[in-house]
């Protein structure tokens, strides 16, 4: 088994720190079921346009999700299925009873 560089656990540390908080676990679970657009995802999270907006825009800088313009509205999907690998099991660790199926 190789060592682990430092360079790849600090990649990991900002990708778990992109996704940790309330509202952008929050974006990552109901979009685990499929694209949303903007506002069913501020309906489901409770949260402000523009505090969602700016969770949205780092989780698209960071790679962890896609958007897609059709029409008026903006719809947000997650980019890498390995991060919905990883939201399973977190569910599975925090949230067991709760059953979300994937896409």
């Amino acid at each position: 088994m190789e060592m682990i560089l430092q360079e790849q656990i600090q990649t990991a540390s900002e990708g778990l720190k992109a996704i940790a908080h309330e509202v952008r676990l929050s974006v990552l679970c109901h979009l685990m079921n499929g694209p949303m657009c903007v506002h069913d995802l501020i309906e489901k999270t409770g949260s402000s346009q523009s505090n969602l907006s700016q969770h949205l825009s780092k989780m698209r800088m960071m790679g962890i999700l896609n958007n897609e313009k059709k029409g008026q509205q903006v719809y947000y999907s997650i980019a890498n299925p390995d991060f919905e690998k990883l939201l399973e099991a977190l569910q599975g660790i925090y949230c067991p009873d709760v059953c979300v199926k994937p896409k």
